[in-house]
């Protein structure tokens, strides 16, 4: 296994939002960021834990964003979201609503036959599989268990990850 192998396996994927940047008089650099979705593995890390930490911005599509693009292209204002038509915040879907519209997607259904293989495999379908890992009997409960909201946070994570992966040929 190389060291790439064996850090995609041991990754940590989460969204994040860039809050504040400031440098200290020792000449290093504190940045300020809002984790939409916390992995427990970081809430269960003693403090002073050491991490390797790559960052890729992504656009409104969940694709990267390269600093060519960036710069070339001029940023729309930001769109009404309360206008007819206008494209919600993947963060403002309710979780039951993401969950549905993941086991729609063929994409979604690879990476859980590729990273879910056992689940997949009991499972007839990806609804019931994401029942299933998220341990309860109706994805509506998504909207209200706590635990399994965080499940499937963490599978939306990973599942991120993995599209990222897929398209950088990591």
């Amino acid at each position: 296994m190389t060291p790439a192998d064996l850090a995609r396996q041991n990754a940590i994927a989460f969204e994040c939002k860039k809050d504040g940047l400031r440098q200290t008089q020792a000449g290093t650099w504190k940045v300020t960021f809002t984790v939409l979705d916390m992995d427990e593995r970081l809430t269960k890390a003693f403090p002073g834990t050491r991490y390797q930490a790559v960052l890729v911005e992504i656009d409104d599509s969940e694709m990267p964003v390269s600093p060519k693009e960036k710069i070339a292209t001029p940023q729309p204002a930001e769109p009404d979201r309360h206008s007819a038509g206008a494209k919600r915040d993947w963060r403002d879907v309710p979780p039951t609503e993401q969950a549905g519209i993941h086991c729609n997607d063929a994409v979604f259904i690879a990476f859980l036959k590729e990273h879910r293989t056992y689940d997949w495999n009991e499972a007839r379908d990806a609804a019931e599989c994401v029942r299933m890992i998220c341990g309860i009997e109706s994805r509506k409960l998504l909207n209200t268990d706590h635990r399994a909201r965080m499940i499937w946070h963490g599978l939306d994570s990973q599942f991120q990850a993995w599209k990222i992966g897929e398209r950088i040929g990591a």
